[in-house]
């Protein structure tokens, strides 16, 4: 070290073309440095949900929750397991250990979730996903005197308005019920092709 520091002393050409070699490609590697106000922190999680429409809290944790637990025991990249079992849904949450590979460990989950035969008939297809901390930047609320499907509808137009402009890159709606397709069968038709209402519902489902 004190070699260089005399090296230097003795040599101020060179010790001055090195100090703008480090400025210079300091402020070239600034313009590349992505800067966020609000960024995104991966939480080494991954987030595993199973709706089960019209199941209880222990149908739910007996239907879902232990098939799924009993899935995860092979991944061996898992630090910590959490479960949670409410009215209508399962979900786990799976805590990777410091130092692995979220995405690869993802892949590993969801193969381990396509696996699983013996889930509930009723209970609709996991969703697996990898947990992501975002927070936000602004709200912007809709409301008139108009139906619920009008303003929902012209919320959609907004987020298309908003997600089109290359300054922003996630609108996320809010507040709003998911679309619903209401089907009604006559007691004679059920009859006639010798069916019940619960098989039109599992055909549907």
């Amino acid at each position: 070290m004190k070699s260089a520091v005399k090296w230097m002393a003795g040599n101020h050409v060179a010790a001055n073309l090195l100090m703008l070699i480090f400025v210079v490609g300091g402020l070239v590697m600034s313009f590349s440095i992505k800067q966020e106000v609000f960024p995104e922190i991966e939480l080494d999680s991954i987030s595993i949900s199973v709706a089960y429409p019209g199941a209880g809290p222990e149908e739910v944790e007996e239907g879902i929750i232990l098939k799924l637990e009993e899935s995860m025991s092979g991944i061996s990249a898992v630090k910590e397991l959490k479960s949670r079992a409410s009215e209508g849904v399962g979900s786990v949450t799976l805590e990777i250990i410091g130092g692995e590979d979220v995405d690869e460990v993802l892949q590993d989950v969801k193969a381990e979730v396509d696996r699983i035969t013996t889930l509930p008939e009723e209970s609709e297809k996991p969703v697996v996903t990898k947990m992501v901390n975002r927070r936000e930047v602004i709200s912007v609320v809709i409301f008139g005197d108009a139906t619920e499907r009008a303003l929902r509808e012209y919320a959609e137009d907004i987020q298309d308005e908003l997600l089109a402009r290359e300054d922003i890159t996630q609108v996320d709606l809010s507040g709003v019920r998911p679309y619903e397709i209401s089907v009604e069968v006559p007691e004679e038709i059920l009859q006639s092709y010798g069916i019940t209402l619960e098989g039109v519902a599992a055909r549907i489902r």
